[in-house]
């Protein structure tokens, strides 16, 4: 029984290193109101944004942003994302994915440079635009870029904190949302998780997954040699 487990110890372990153990998918559900105005209209979450890193080489991470769940004349303004504390927002890239319905005027990065109204600094901006039109960020639409580094990054590179800048709480990603409202003439900020959580919901790929399952395994043969005993 002991050279059993062993075997299967020792399999998984080659399976997993020859598989990209920290292959992730990153989701933020942005579901709170922050600044005190009027929240959108629809269903929370409002918007979501999913860092993928199963996509091109290992300097690579697709960030898929949808507006699932806003209606009416509601639309983005803004969107604001935060980048590993360790490394240089100023050096990543961007490529459009796919042909979507609005494409931002400008993405700028920098080191806590980009403020959200209530709370938090941000590495990250989208700034999609706000004349009436088709190019506007709006209902139902999703936007995808490719992010790219002078180095290795991966989904986790941005599930960090905003810089605290005042009293609503720090954020993972934080958005700009105008045509709210009565009137649909009031904006506000909305975050992921009003701040109460500690990071976005990441889904390990299977190098993760096998080396659990292996886990289980052997705590199952441990378990069976007991019970014979």
């Amino acid at each position: 029984m002991n050279k059993l487990l062993s075997f299967i110890t020792l399999l998984a372990g080659v399976i997993a290193f020859s598989l990209p153990v920290q292959a992730t998918t990153l989701t933020f559900d942005l579901d709170y109101e922050f600044s005190g105005a009027t929240p959108p209209a629809g269903i929370a979450p409002w918007i979501t944004a999913t860092f993928d890193d199963t996509f091109g080489d290992a300097n690579t991470v697709r960030l898929t942003m949808s507006a699932s769940n806003l209606v009416g004349a509601e639309f983005i303004d803004d969107w604001l994302f935060n980048f590993d504390d360790t490394l240089d927002p100023t050096q990543l890239t961007f490529a459009i994915v796919g042909m979507p319905g609005s494409t931002p005027n400008n993405i700028n990065t920098g080191v806590d440079a980009f403020k959200a109204d209530g709370d938090g600094f941000f590495d990250v901006e989208f700034d999609f635009p706000v004349a009436a039109g088709d190019d506007r960020f709006t209902s139902n639409e999703t936007v995808g870029y490719d992010i790219i580094y002078t180095s290795a990054i991966n989904a986790s590179s941005f599930d960090y904190n905003s810089a605290p800048g005042g009293g609503a709480g720090t954020y993972h990603s934080a958005a700009h949302i105008q045509g709210i409202g009565p009137n649909d003439n009031d904006s506000g900020w909305i975050g992921d998780g009003g701040g109460l959580i500690p990071g976005g919901v990441e889904v390990p790929e299977p190098a993760t997954m096998l080396l659990f399952g292996s886990g289980l395994v052997g705590f199952a043969l441990k378990s069976k040699k007991r019970f014979k005993k």
